[in-house]
């Protein structure tokens, strides 16, 4: 049972660290589907579904993230000096360990993100549910040695259980809120869970192409620099999506405007963030009364 909200402030004294105007958070996914099924938005299967037949051409699609795609989203963040929350299906890490490792020796973090991709939180029962996260969880902190301390749901499809499964099994925060721009932190009965929003853009949804996912990501970061009060940008790409050659010129590109606006922003990993407002924001109010 979710006890209270602790929204962050309404009067525009929100602050980040060091009084930046924006905090900078980007997300990386890689991400499997579990044998026999497939993205149903892989371009073969959209264009073209064959019904009642494996469909292997988009199955070797939705892999190329885990065989191909992390490692150039590696190479691009290490290029730009930044650091990324990346989203990792439990499966990724059995099928592709040494590409997780590269990722945690990276010193990016890991958030869990379900064993698989078709593994929907929504569709589970509440027993279904925990099973998942600790299996998730147990399988990436066995690779890295590294608790996740954060959860992303595929589709973002929790459930109203979602928020005190985790902070029983740990989690600090999740990503499968879009209801407020900035973060909150749900007082449940296993503890606080900061709220972080997902990205209204990405490569796979918001945008039409490689050039228009280029300029509404620069005219987003703009437009959260130019608002009143703090703001918070959440770059996401996808392995199999954004990484490959010409998108992946396209998120470089947006880094470079990130590292431009570097005296205003603050890039964090989701995690950063939720300590940041669990220790100077969260720690400095009151409860709730009920009364």
């Amino acid at each position: 049972m979710i006890e209270e909200v602790i929204d962050m402030p309404a009067d525009g004294s929100m602050r980040w660290p060091g009084g930046k105007k924006v905090v900078v958070m980007i997300t990386a996914a890689v991400e499997l589907w579990s044998p026999g099924s497939w993205p149903v938005y892989a371009p073969m299967a959209r264009a073209w579904p064959l019904p009642g037949v494996p469909d292997m051409h988009s199955i070797s699609w939705s892999e190329y993230g885990a065989t191909t795609g992390v490692w150039r989203l590696l190479e691009i963040l290490r290029s730009h000096r930044m650091l990324a929350t990346f989203g990792i299906n439990g499966l990724v890490a059995e099928r592709f360990p040494r590409a997780v490792r590269a990722v945690h020796e990276a010193g990016h973090e890991i958030a869990a993100h379900s064993y698989a991709q078709d593994v929907i939180p929504a569709l589970l029962d509440i027993g279904a549910e925990r099973e998942n996260i600790r299996r998730c969880t147990a399988i990436l902190e066995g690779l890295t040695g590294v608790r996740p301390t954060g959860w992303m749901s595929p589709r973002a499809s929790g459930t109203a259980s979602t928020p005190e499964l985790l902070t029983d099994a740990g989690y600090t925060w999740s990503g499968d809120y879009n209801d407020h721009e900035l973060p909150r932190v749900l007082a449940t009965s296993g503890g606080p869970l900061v709220t972080i929003m997902h990205s209204e853009l990405s490569d796979i949804r918001g945008v039409g192409g490689p050039r228009e996912y280029l300029d509404s990501h620069v005219g987003l970061l703009r437009s959260v620099l130019d608002a009143p009060g703090a703001g918070v940008y959440n770059l996401t790409v996808h392995a199999h999506v954004g990484a490959r050659p010409l998108l992946s010129g396209m998120f470089s590109r947006i880094l470079d405007h990130i590292a431009a606006a570097r005296e205003q922003v603050w890039i964090a990993t989701h995690q950063q963030v939720a300590e940041y407002l669990l220790t100077q924001q969260y720690s400095e109010r009151s409860p709730v009364d009920h009364g």
